[in-house]
């Protein structure tokens, strides 16, 4: 943007320094002209007057006094309100005047209650005295039931000690006691079951009563298969093949089986069996053809000779075993000749 007239600023440095003939002079027609295209128009200059003033003159200018400037004072009156403003604060002043007198009767009626109350704090002054002597008295007299009491709960507490002694020493008897009719009533079931069983012809332990079944020669073992040499194991059981078991206790218990002896290998495995308490079952034992064929007769007088081959079979519970002898009888013939 161009910057004109005294915005310029070398044009204000050269009237700085040369004054007024730092501006573009006039025409010689004595004008100024002013044109668009020169930075230096519309800036003129004129000389400075000074005035000169006569200072007695001028002081007697300054003290003299101009009447006909001085305006016309009102005269002083009274102060004064409008009567509006007077009747209203007359109202004011009557209603403020009402209003006062009923506070005063207000305070009135409050001082006597003041007075009511004073008098019947001072009852209960009394009263509170009095409360007081009957609380440091009930406090005495409390204070020596305290040490009556615990004198009572020392003595008390030493009577409940012997009694919870005793009583914790007789729960302990009957608990023993009823502990030992319990196992005495199941000692006395067991022995009952185990001498029943023993009369039955069984074998027992402490917990297992074991009886072979079908068992029709009492002179050969407690299981005994016979067979025919020709027969390729085929045969039938002469005592057995079927064995009750008993358990005659309370407790559930697991009887295992196993085969000892020559004939060990002839009959089959037994799997374990679990008894509940009182509970009764049968097993049956089973022959392996392939190791019964394997027996063969003995070498008697014309090749007529039979042979018992024996072993045991061994059953064990929990308290004991009990132990069934075991045999295999082979034969030529229809009967057998031992």
């Amino acid at each position: 943007m161009i910057k004109e007239g005294l915005k310029n600023e070398e044009l204000v440095g050269k009237i700085m320094v040369s004054g007024s003939l730092g501006l573009k002079p006039k025409s010689s027609a004595g004008i100024n002209y002013f044109e668009e295209v020169d930075l230096k128009d519309g800036v003129t200059s004129a000389k400075l007057v000074k005035p000169r003033y006569d200072n007695n003159e001028l002081i007697k200018s300054i003290d003299t006094e101009i009447f006909e400037l001085i305006p016309v004072r009102p005269p002083e009156l009274p102060d004064m309100v409008l009567r509006s403003i007077w009747n209203e604060a007359t109202q004011s002043i009557i209603n403020l005047n009402a209003e006062i007198a009923v506070l005063n009767g207000t305070i009135l009626d409050l001082s006597a209650k003041v007075k009511e109350l004073e008098i019947t704090t001072q009852s209960l002054r009394v009263d509170v005295d009095n409360q007081s002597l009957l609380a440091a008295a009930a406090q005495n007299q409390a204070t020596q039931t305290n040490s009556k009491i615990q004198s009572t709960i020392v003595e008390l507490q030493n009577a409940i000690q012997k009694a919870t002694a005793e009583s914790i020493q007789r729960v302990s008897l009957f608990a023993r006691n009823q502990s030992l009719k319990e196992q005495n009533d199941i000692l006395r079931e067991t022995l009952f079951g185990k001498q029943a069983k023993q009369a039955e012809g069984a074998k027992v332990t402490d917990d297992l009563a074991a009886k072979v079944m079908n068992k029709s020669d009492e002179k050969f073992n407690d299981i005994t298969f016979r067979g025919r040499a020709k027969d390729d194991g085929n045969g039938t059981f002469i005592n057995g093949p079927d064995i009750q078991l008993k358990n005659f206790t309370k407790d559930k218990i697991t009887v295992s089986f196993k085969f000892e002896g020559d004939t060990a290998k002839a009959f089959g495995n037994i799997a374990n069996v679990d008894l509940a308490g009182g509970e009764e079952k049968i097993i049956k034992v089973s022959t392996v053809k392939k190791e019964v064929d394997g027996f063969r007769p003995g070498a008697g007088a014309g090749l007529t000779g039979d042979k018992q081959y024996t072993g045991n079979l061994i059953i064990k519970s929990p308290k004991g075993s009990i132990t069934f002898t075991t045999a295999i009888q082979k034969m030529r013939g229809d009967k057998f000749s031992p």
